[in-house]
């Protein structure tokens, strides 16, 4: 029997999860009805697309979501959707419906909204794990030699995004290598911290890792606000790890929405502008300072050839006041993108933006022509250190001549 209701809470901290409202399908449509206390609180969840107001609302179903966007976001992209519906099939015989889904994410959301009833399942106990057991494991199921995963890779990455696989983990403190992996939906040490955990395809080859990890060193020494990042050796290789910013500390949770989500948005097709991402972060945040910090990303992106910059790369983070602010840069890497374009045209520019785009770019979200050339020229003089980066990273000779290209390209 399939599943036709899923109340919805939001939970910034574990004392006080607040119930938002009900979700639930009715024939082929999706309706969300918030409740009336929530209501009185002015938490907006999603104000473009699941305003507050009373009453029952109906998915419209633009896009190609599966429902209303904010719970979209919740809900794990490939990697993690193979992982829930591999062992639904198997346990139950069929594919899950959408809700159910989301009853299979539960309490383990990207975010702090959670979903109940949550899949019945046993306790587990919150013991240590071997991350390279984790990635071989993983890769076995990405590769078709398992017909199931294993529960410990079930419970750390079925609410993942993204298409590479991945693990949500608690990581000790950076001086204490030895301690063990915990799972990320456990309650953490104070010593731990909430963390994600990138292992690389075999059609991503060994550097996945150390350049992801390269590129956050770029983004950081270019004044992007970027996540606490490492770089984990293990006996079957290295991997780039990120520390989550949707969990602050211990038991704290912040409200998570994708620009895709918040725009019922279909982030696959290129075609959106940036100059769209600008008009988003000025009507929730109202803050020139978080404007010129998406700049100085599509900067980022444009001339060190990140073209997979879809708006679901794009997030922002609300906390228990109801304040909006962009969520840390994410998913930055080397990457050519669709055909080789711009995921996101740069004013009007998607096939070979440049820095004339940029400033045009700049101009359409009201910086100062002063404050633009002055971010561009931030971001180019950090790229000058990709080759050291690259050399002591040890990257292949074939990665470090393909990116050094692009950027000398991009910077002609």
């Amino acid at each position: 029997m399939s599943l036709n209701a899923l109340e919805v809470r939001l939970r910034f901290d574990a004392e006080r999860p607040l119930k938002v409202g009900t979700l639930a399908r009715t024939g082929r449509d999706f309706v969300f009805q918030y409740d009336e206390p929530f209501l009185r609180l002015g938490l907006a969840i999603s104000p473009l697309r699941l305003p507050l107001r009373p009453g029952v609302q109906v998915y419209d179903g633009r896009g190609r979501m599966d429902l209303f966007g904010v719970f979209e976001d919740a809900m794990p992209d490939s990697w993690g959707r193979r992982l829930i519906d591999r062992h639904f099939q198997r346990t139950v015989g069929r594919a899950p419906e959408v809700l159910e889904r989301l009853a299979c994410v539960g309490e383990r959301a990207m975010g702090a909204l959670t979903f109940h009833p949550p899949e019945e399942v046993a306790a587990q106990p919150d013991k240590g794990f071997d991350l390279a057991v984790l990635a071989q494991e993983a890769w076995d199921f990405d590769n078709n030699r398992v017909e199931d995963a294993l529960p410990e890779l079930r419970r750390m990455a079925g609410t993942s995004g993204g298409a590479r696989p991945k693990v949500l983990v608690g990581l000790p403190a950076a001086d204490a290598p030895q301690a063990p992996v915990l799972p990320g939906d456990a309650d953490l040490p104070p010593e731990y911290a909430h963390w994600i955990v990138k292992f690389n395809t075999q059609a991503d080859g060994p550097d996945a890792g150390p350049l992801e990890f390269a590129y956050a060193e770029l983004a950081a020494a270019a004044g992007a606000a970027i996540p606490a990042h490492r770089l984990i050796e293990t006996s079957v290789g290295r991997f780039f790890a990120v520390r989550r910013f949707d969990r602050p500390a211990p038991g704290r949770r912040l409200h998570l929405h994708s620009a895709a989500g918040l725009l019922h948005a279909d982030f696959r097709t290129p075609g959106d502008e940036y100059d769209v991402l600008f008009r988003l972060t000025e009507s929730l945040t109202h803050d020139h300072a978080q404007s010129c910090e998406l700049f100085r990303r599509a900067c980022l992106n444009v001339l060190a050839c990140n073209r997979d910059d879809h708006l679901k790369n794009f997030a922002y983070l609300m906390d228990a006041k109801g304040t909006w602010l962009l969520a840390p840069f994410f998913d930055f890497t080397f990457q050519q993108g669709p055909n080789g374009w711009q995921t996101l045209s740069v004013a009007g520019e998607g096939q070979n933006p440049r820095r004339q785009h940029l400033l045009r770019l700049a101009a359409q979200a009201d910086l100062k022509p002063k404050e633009a050339r002055a971010i561009i020229d931030q971001v180019r003089a950090a790229l000058t250190g990709f080759p050291a980066l690259a050399d002591r990273l040890q990257l292949t000779k074939a990665t470090t001549a393909q990116v050094l290209a692009r950027i000398r390209e991009m910077d002609a």
